[in-house]
């Protein structure tokens, strides 16, 4: 029977192993690198049903999105917008409802989160949330979706690290001018994926515009003053966009039209991601801001498609390590002079 002292010890040494690797557990949350283990638990939330826009399953992931950022530190404001999307109850639609209108309004919701910086200047980084509907198969959208709001979500933790970190350190060493002393806005965008099979199916249908629902909806808010194009009345330094960033032989493209001093920039970083600047032209959440003027970087991987819009697109096509490698350029580029 071992000592009262070396029960002791033994129950100690038990609360500081995990049962299943033995290994003591970390405590991350103040790290101001991205953690695979975060990308990892975001990844699975997201990937556990589909949730196209509207959907109970999607009002329920953008609450757990919201208690996420609010944890972190960040304003966090809900923004519902009404937008028509083809009714897929009407019989021309695929539906049996003979009395159906062939458009219908739904509800969407933006989630938008704000970090303020020391300067007055706004930056905005985003990307959708929604997954595309399919009747024939379940689509969970794990690169297509999901990739980037897991990234976006481990990014507020990391910049708010970063922020309490300087603003704990007292020898006020902190260059000023850099991205990251704008505020950030994160903008989790409802309803970029089109309800019809095809992008621009409802227009040819329907003579309406079914897609970027919430990265439309977001751009109508921002107004046009003598410092540009503002946000909550700061001006706008950027828009960044993401979108299928996590494919495990990620392949990344800075779009045509992205702005190409923010691209020299981005690409001047230190990584292990594969990214360059590519001439193709793609329509994405991208759109409606290239329409205000403002300089934007618009950033997917267009290489790896035989998954795209299939049931296929699931966790085991994704690298966590892939989309942390690339979260950290990104604090690395939010890092730079702006």
């Amino acid at each position: 029977m071992p000592s009262l002292l070396n029960a002791l010890l033994l129950s100690v040494v038990a609360v500081g192993f995990t049962a299943s690797s033995g290994a003591v557990a970390a405590d991350t949350s103040q790290s101001t690198e991205f953690q695979v283990a975060n990308i990892d638990a975001a990844m699975k939330r997201f990937t556990k049903l589909p949730h196209p826009m509207a959907s109970a399953e999607q009002k329920k992931l953008a609450q757990d999105i919201k208690s996420g950022l609010s944890k972190h530190g960040w304003q966090v404001q809900s923004q519902k917008f009404k937008t028509k999307i083809p009714n897929l109850a009407h019989h021309q639609l695929g539906g049996k409802d003979k009395k159906a209108a062939p458009i219908k309004e739904v509800e969407g919701e933006n989630i938008i989160a704000i970090s303020k910086g020391s300067e007055r200047c706004m930056l905005l980084i985003g990307g959708h949330y929604d997954t595309k509907f399919y009747k024939d198969f379940s689509f969970v959208g794990a690169n297509d979706g999901g990739s980037s709001t897991a990234a976006m979500q481990e990014l507020a933790r990391v910049i708010h690290a970063i922020r309490v970190q300087e603003n704990s350190n007292k020898s006020g060493t902190k260059e000023a001018g850099r991205f990251l002393d704008c505020s950030i806005g994160l903008i989790f965008f409802d309803g970029e994926e089109a309800t019809l099979p095809e992008w621009s199916d409802a227009d040819r249908l329907l003579g309406i515009t079914d897609n970027t629902h919430g990265s439309r909806a977001f751009a109508a808010t921002m107004t046009k003053q003598f410092e540009g194009v503002t946000y909550q009345n700061l001006p706008v330094k950027a828009v960044l966009i993401l979108d299928m960033i996590g494919h495990k032989n990620q392949n990344l493209f800075i779009t045509s039209g992205s702005n190409p001093q923010l691209a020299q920039k981005f690409l001047g970083q230190k990584t292990n991601t594969k990214i360059v600047a590519a001439n193709i032209a793609i329509e994405d959440d991208h759109l409606p801001f290239a329409q205000l003027g403002l300089p934007f970087l618009h950033i997917i991987d267009w290489t790896n498609l035989s998954e795209w819009h299939t049931p296929k697109d699931t966790l085991e096509i994704i690298s966590n390590k892939n989309i942390a490698d690339f979260g950290d350029m990104l604090v690395r580029f939010l890092k730079q002079k702006r």
